[in-house]
């Protein structure tokens, strides 16, 4: 049986199901966590790392999340984006329902704003600019981004990376231990993670590595939107914020088919700075 988001786990580390769950299915996964070692090890990962990362409970009390960020990197320029680059920008999600804004976006007085059917970009007085509806179905292969495409890319994205590894508990998120990982001198645990298909984020298979303390060392995926260029995501300079630890600093490369990162080319940076926890 894989874990699902389902089931969860308290700050007492006791097993928390879905109230949605019918009774049966609510026993046969407690037989199942009980019966197999496997399983409850692969639990006490993901409860280990959200509690490295501040814990649910005081996850559970956030209402908004928002830093202000600085990006880079060859992606933004290939998409006809050099706009967004190393213009500082903030950027607020609901930590408990897919959406992003960005402000400014683009230029000054205008917000960029994700949500996950519809993107648009507004004017400071709300005004909408540019509007796109599904915009996932949009993209061409090598084609340049419009202002909406973009926000669609960056609202998912920020809002699947500031959530980690909390939202491995969301609806439908199944998670499955896959041994470990030797890189740089050290060894991670790798964590397969499947989101559902309502799920809007790069793609439905995504891997996270995990180092000893708990904290997501590298992100692996394929960015959909892209034509499904692989990627290994880096994540750096933990911190905390208002009891919320969050990398401070991001590096994205290609990733070949034997996993290894090519960090000769720089896909995508993100630094970020001035987190707000509220």
């Amino acid at each position: 049986m894989v874990l699902s988001s389902r089931l969860g786990v308290n700050d007492s580390n006791d097993v928390v199901y879905d109230s949605s769950l019918p009774a049966a299915t609510i026993a046969e996964c407690h037989s199942t966590l009980r019966q197999t070692p496997w399983t409850k090890r692969m639990t006490n990962l993901i409860d280990e790392s959200i509690a490295a990362h501040g814990g649910l409970r005081r996850w559970s009390e956030i209402r908004s999340v928002s830093a202000l960020a600085l990006f880079d990197g060859a992606a933004l320029h290939l998409r006809g984006q050099s706009a967004f680059v190393r213009t500082p920008t903030r950027v607020t999600i609901d930590p408990k329902r897919e959406g992003a804004s960005f402000d400014p976006f683009l230029r000054s007085g205008q917000v960029g704003i994700f949500e996950p059917l519809r993107t648009m970009v507004v004017s400071a007085n709300g005004s909408v600019l540019e509007e796109l509806k599904h915009p996932r179905e949009s993209y061409l292969p090598d084609a340049p981004w419009s202002g909406p495409q973009l926000a669609y890319f960056a609202g998912y994205a920020l809002w699947t990376y500031l959530t980690l590894p909390f939202s491995l508990l969301n609806a439908g998120v199944e998670c499955t231990e896959a041994g470990t990982w030797h890189e740089d001198g050290e060894i991670w645990k790798v964590l397969n993670v499947t989101f559902p298909p309502d799920y809007v984020t790069h793609c439905s298979e995504q891997v996270l590595y995990v180092d000893e303390r708990g904290l997501i060392r590298r992100h692996d995926y394929a960015v959909d939107v892209a034509g499904g260029s692989p990627a290994a995501h880096y994540l750096y300079d933990h911190q905390v914020f208002d009891g919320i630890l969050f990398p401070t600093r991001r590096r994205i490369y290609p990733r070949g088919a034997d996993q290894k990162p090519n960090k000769d080319l720089l896909i995508m940076a993100a630094d970020f700075s001035d987190f707000r926890v509220a």
